[in-house]
């Protein structure tokens, strides 16, 4: 018991930020989850309601136009990775320490989209799938592999590059403003916490489904 308590009072103020984020993420799903089971077809939504239903049935048609039948796999998990990046993202307007500001958070979340990728073209393809690494040629193995484990390195280091250098932006708008800080920051905090941490959860998100959509087969988008 000391051990979990030493551990976890060792945690960097990010971590619990992580934490909270996706706790508040799965309650937000119960909470969902439970208004919508009691919805009836003859009640009338309320206004979160109809805009969250929305912004789910919008989110869904689109991964419906990129990955065929594989959505039902793709567009929840990809939707809870751009909830979580966003809030993330923008965790430093509420003054907590940002998460996707370091490196074990974004390389955490690229290798999440690297096996919702890969999950994808083995849901589509089964076993096939695996012969394509081998194509067109048996030599070419070692440069496909290489081609979908890079993604992985790009995407944590654009995500940890484009949210770090906004926060250290921030620091030194602080220190060379000093007391008229409150004054100038707020709108410094729209555009690099709210501004680019949008940008980039959608770069992430429309990324992984992008490199999911080439994995899946052609036949995965025939309407049945």
């Amino acid at each position: 018991m000391n051990r979990i308590t030493d551990y976890l009072a060792s945690l960097p103020e990010y971590a619990w930020t992580s934490l909270g984020i996706m706790a508040f993420i799965a309650l937000l799903s119960i909470v969902v989850g439970m208004r919508v089971k009691r919805l009836d077809v003859r009640d009338k939504p309320s206004k979160f309601m109809t805009a969250f239903i929305s912004m789910i049935e919008f989110f869904n048609d689109m991964v419906k136009g990129y990955i065929g039948k594989q959505w039902r796999f793709v567009a929840p998990i990809t939707l809870t990775l751009a909830l979580y990046v966003l809030l993330a993202n923008i965790s430093g307007v509420f003054t907590l320490d940002t998460p996707t500001k370091y490196t074990s958070i974004t390389f955490s979340l690229s290798i999440a989209s690297f096996i919702i990728v890969q999950m994808t073209g083995f849901l589509s393809q089964s076993f096939r799938y695996l012969k394509g690494l081998f194509e067109p040629y048996a030599f070419m193995f070692p440069l496909n592999l290489v081609s979908d484990v890079t993604p992985i390195l790009s995407m944590a280091l654009r995500l940890f590059g484009n949210i770090a250098s906004g926060s250290v932006l921030l620091i030194l708008i602080y220190r060379f403003t000093g007391w008229v800080s409150p004054l100038i920051t707020p709108a410094f905090h729209l555009i690099f916490d709210i501004g680019f941490g949008i940008i980039q959860m959608i770069v992430l998100v429309l990324l992984t489904i992008i490199f999911a959509s080439i994995k899946v087969s052609e036949n995965d988008f025939v309407k049945e």
